[in-house]
């Protein structure tokens, strides 16, 4: 078998649905994910979602599985060019599959260094700018230096109440 990476495109929300559907057909599939935090009524959630919104990638012999993913439940399409399918690299899976850490959520490098300025988006210091630190050991607090009344206090936050300033 010739079996080539292709990207597919779902419809909108049916990433997890179509990751069932061809798996269920002996389709090898990969869909990376992401965890994001949400900030609603004040508390902080965590969501995993798709890293790469309706898409994913599915390992394929265009041959034989062409028609198998086009009609498969929850698939608009594979990319490519017109009517012609386009694979992609292997190394993209690869690099993208050497970002996972554990439960196999892709880690996505924040650019978060010492002394990077950073507003908060969230919580008590809500608006306030402060100058990036440090990450704690467990990677989803940081401590960050405020000037407040022209005292340096250090505040320990979660890591997803804070954004780099551009």
């Amino acid at each position: 078998m010739n079996s080539k990476w292709y990207v597919v495109h779902t419809k909108p929300g049916n990433e997890h649905r179509v990751e069932t559907n061809l798996s269920n057909q002996e389709i090898e599939v990969f869909l990376p994910l992401l965890e994001m935090f949400q900030c609603s009524n004040g508390r902080i959630s965590p969501k995993i979602k798709p890293l790469f919104p309706n898409y994913l990638f599915a390992k394929i012999d265009i041959e034989t599985h062409f028609y198998k993913v086009k009609w498969t439940r929850g698939v608009s399409k594979i990319l490519g060019m017109g009517n012609e399918p386009i694979p992609i690299s292997e190394k993209v899976i690869q690099a993208i599959r050497e970002r996972m850490g554990e439960n196999n959520l892709v880690k996505l490098d924040d650019g978060l260094q010492e002394g990077t300025l950073v507003q908060f988006i969230s919580g008590p210091f809500k608006d306030l700018v402060g100058v990036f630190d440090k990450k704690m050991s467990d990677g989803k607090r940081v401590r960050v230096l405020l000037s407040l009344i022209g005292v340096d206090v250090s505040v320990q936050v979660s890591r997803y109440q804070i954004k780099k300033v551009a």
